[in-house]
Formats: structure tokens, sequence, C-alpha cells
């Protein structure tokens, strides 16, 4: 059991939102992991969509984070390069590694890797977060997981540009994903890739960021409200409610943001967590990434020794994915991160420290 530490110049911890991020890769995992069954092994096995607002929670963190990590940088001259090289080590070289391993699997194997075929240009254009279109005309880079990632260093990008020009963050961030979410009620289909990012899930970054805000001046949610709030949060990220279509997708963003809002709140309730949840959580953006070339094992395997059993196969790949997901991490993704926070400079002085909750 692990108990609360505080962070980096004695700034909170919150590890419910660790416990957060690895509950947003589970239920994205627990959503590929009944479609991988349904698509592979049994055609009337049918799928749960649902988990894929995992995402929503994923967006929310991210602005929490970026806020959290990011406060001293904001009156830093060089503040905008060393939060660029922080996101760009904690992305982009196990992103990088996981897309290499597909493009290999797409020239090696055949009918192990489905919806994707290779192509130079879609390659180069995943690589360096490009939005182009796939084989089954959806904006999707060849990993296809990876389409969150192209927002994510789009809030980056739009970020690092803030603490640039030493500008109010909040200001800046907001008015720009504002103007894009404003933009998703007038989008085209013959924009793909302005479609792609006029999205009001975009909004999500600054509600984390937002939220964070409220954090470091120790506002929060009032505890007796967190619980059923963090519930309600749930059950509108969980439970389709068709009618509200029309909003593009806001409801979730909400939802999402309760959640990470309640959770903050309830961090003094959460005396003792389980260390291997805590390390899973460290975990999630390996598992996330790497799940989609784990879990096709499972029914892979299965319909080859005639064994229909989708239950199975759902659980079966979600052990997996998460048994090699943690391996990775402690293998690959933290010996990379270790690396490169050691050895990366600016103006030949060390500036990449480990921060809290990234």
């Amino acid at each position: 059991m692990t108990q609360h530490p505080t962070g980096a110049g004695g700034t909170r911890k919150y590890l419910g939102l660790q416990i957060l991020r690895i509950t947003a890769a589970f239920m994205v995992l627990v959503t590929h992991s009944t479609f991988y069954a349904s698509e592979r092994l049994d055609k009337n096995f049918h799928f749960w969509p649902d988990g894929a607002t995992g995402v929503d929670i994923f967006f929310v963190l991210s602005g929490f984070v970026m806020i959290y990590s990011s406060t001293k940088l904001m009156n830093n001259r060089d503040g905008w390069k060393i939060f660029a090289e922080r996101r760009i080590i904690r992305i982009v070289p196990m992103y990088w590694i996981a897309t290499s391993i597909k493009v290999i699997a797409l020239l090696l194997t055949t009918g192990y890797v489905l919806h994707a075929h290779f192509s130079v240009v879609k390659t180069l254009e995943s690589y360096f977060f490009v939005p182009s279109v796939n084989s089954d005309g959806e904006i999707r880079p060849v990993l296809g997981v990876g389409w969150t990632l192209n927002f994510e260093m789009l809030f980056y990008a739009i970020f690092t540009l803030a603490l640039l020009l030493r500008m109010n963050v909040y200001k800046f961030v907001g008015a720009v994903l504002g103007i894009m979410a404003i933009g998703s009620f007038f989008s085209k289909p013959t924009w793909p890739v302005a479609s792609f990012y006029l999205n009001t899930g975009v909004l999500e970054f600054f509600y984390g960021m937002l939220i964070a805000k409220f954090c470091l001046a120790n506002k929060h949610v009032p505890k007796i409200l967190a619980l059923p709030l963090m519930i309600i949060g749930f059950v509108g990220l969980l439970v389709p409610i068709p009618y509200l279509a029309f909003t593009n997708g806001l409801p979730h963003g909400i939802a999402a943001a309760c959640i990470i809002a309640s959770m903050a709140a309830l961090e003094d309730y959460l005396t003792r967590i389980p260390r291997f949840v805590l390390y899973m959580a460290d975990a999630s953006y390996v598992i996330y990434l790497f799940h989609p070339l784990i879990a096709p094992a499972v029914p892979t395997v299965l319909i080859r020794l005639h064994l229909v059993y989708p239950w199975l196969s759902v659980a079966g790949s979600i052990s997996l994915a998460l048994a090699v997901g943690c391996l990775i991490h402690l293998l690959v993704e933290d010996p990379i991160t270790r690396w490169f926070r050691d050895h990366l400079l600016i103006r030949g002085k060390k500036v990449i420290h480990t921060v809290t909750t990234t």
C-alpha cells in the first residue's frame, strides 16, 4: 500500500488521478478486447463501444497535468522549451516504437493486422502526427489509437506557443480551443482534416486546466457532493444518450471533467492505494499504445484452436495486454525516459526532471 506523498516543490501528488489514468486505459482496453473477439472469433458477439469514452478522461487529465506540472515555467524565459521537451520525451519515443512495430507487422504478416495497409506517405504522416485518411476512410494514423495523440500534440503546441509569447495560458489556450469547438458546428465532410480538429473534444483539455487551477488554489468540489458527482460523471460517459447527438460530444467532456474534479476532491480519503494499481497507472500510456498490437493475439489463437469462447477471449486479451504493457514499461519506457531526462540539455543545464503526475 502507498500513502500520500508530496511532489516536487511541495506540490501535492493527486494519486486519485493516477487511478483514473489506468481506469481510462482499462475502459479503452475492454472496448477493444470485445471488438477483437467479435471481429476475429464470433461475429455474433456484440462488442462494448462505450469504454472508448475513457479517452475523454485522458484528455481532461492531460489538461490538468499541463497546468499542475508547469506553473513554475510560466515566468521562465526558457519555459516553453522545457515544456516542449518534457512532452516530447513523454509521448514520442514509445509512440514511434509502437508505430514501428505496427509497420513491421504490416510488412511481414498477413491476417493479423486488419484495417491498415502500408503506405510510405501515411507512415511518415503518422510518425509526425499529421492527420491522414486510412484504408477505411477514417482519419487514423498507422497505429489506430494514435489519433488521440494528434490532439495531444496540437494541445501541447498551443500551450507551448502561449508560454513562448508569455501570454496568459488560460486565456490564450481557452480562446484557441473555444474557436475550434465552435467550428465543429460548421465543419463539412469535404474538410476531412479540418473537421478532425474542429471538435468539441478539444475543450476537455481546457476543463482539465481549469480544474488544476482551482486545485492549486486549494479549492475543490465539496466532499459531500464529490462521490455523487463522480457517479453522475461515469453514467454520463457510459450510458448512451442518443438525443444529445447534436451537441457534438460536449456531454462526454463535461462528464469526464466531473469525474476528475470529484476525484481530486476525494484525495484525502485515498489513504492507502495498492502499489500495483499505481504501477499500472504509471504504465497506462504504454498499455494504451501497445494493447492493439497485443490483445488481438488471443482471439487469433483461440480461433485456430477452435475455441470459440468470446468472453474467454476478452478476459485473455485484457490480461495479456495489462501484463505485457507493464513489462514494456519496466524494460523499455522507464529506461528510455530516464536516459532522456538525464541527458537532455538546454544551454548546458539539465532541465528535465520527474514531474508530479506526468
